[in-house]
């Protein structure tokens, strides 16, 4: 008797042993995420200078405006008028269609678009003054990081409850759940990046 008590002893150990290793798997995923989160959060706080990733961040959203609009080689199928409208909801922008339309290469569209941003950031940083528009800046990003960070955790909790149903699918619920983490937190970090320019230059 006292050897099968033992024996059921060590699988039940064992067993729960996997478990606490198969959880710390799945918990590895969001605190890497915490890191990064917490690293840039700490960055801000510190009183960071953002005016360059500022300048990037712009640039990132042209580049996802030119690739939605003018992903195309033949100017033909560029769509400028909705270019232009989404371009307002960034920034209030300057820019017509027709202002565009004399562009041949959407690298031509990319420096007309910069060019108008950059009009628009340097006007608000001349109304605000350089230290305050810092300060704006930095306030943002924290709020914006805040906000977003926490909807991440909510969805990263829905897809962590329905994950190991993938294994019906004859697919490894871990290796999923790695990868479509990996993706949200991507989605992530430019949403943050996209909200962040919406509401400096607004």
């Amino acid at each position: 008797v006292t050897r099968a008590i033992e024996k059921a002893q060590n699988t039940v150990e064992t067993r729960n042993g996997e478990i606490r290793k198969n959880v710390l798997q799945y918990d590895e995923v969001p605190n890497e995420q915490r890191k990064v989160i917490y690293a840039r959060r700490d960055q801000v706080l510190d009183g960071d200078d953002l005016r360059e990733e500022t300048l990037q961040a712009l640039a990132s959203v042209v580049d996802d405006l030119l690739e939605t609009h003018c992903s195309s080689d033949y100017t033909e199928d560029w769509d400028l008028e909705a270019l232009v409208a989404d371009t307002a909801t960034y920034w209030p922008a300057t820019l017509e269609p027709s202002g565009l339309s004399g562009a041949a290469t959407s690298d031509e569209v990319y420096d007309l678009l910069m060019a108008d941003a950059m009009g628009q950031y340097e006007a608000r940083e001349d109304e605000f003054g350089a230290e305050a528009m810092r300060q704006v800046e930095r306030q943002v990003m924290l709020r914006v990081i805040d906000a977003r960070w926490r909807d991440h955790l909510k969805e990263l909790d829905h897809l962590r409850d329905g994950i190991n149903l993938r294994a019906l699918g004859q697919k490894d619920p871990l290796s999923e759940w790695q990868r479509e983490s990996y993706d949200m937190f991507g989605s992530l970090m430019d949403t943050i990046n996209k909200e962040y320019v919406q509401y400096v230059m607004h």
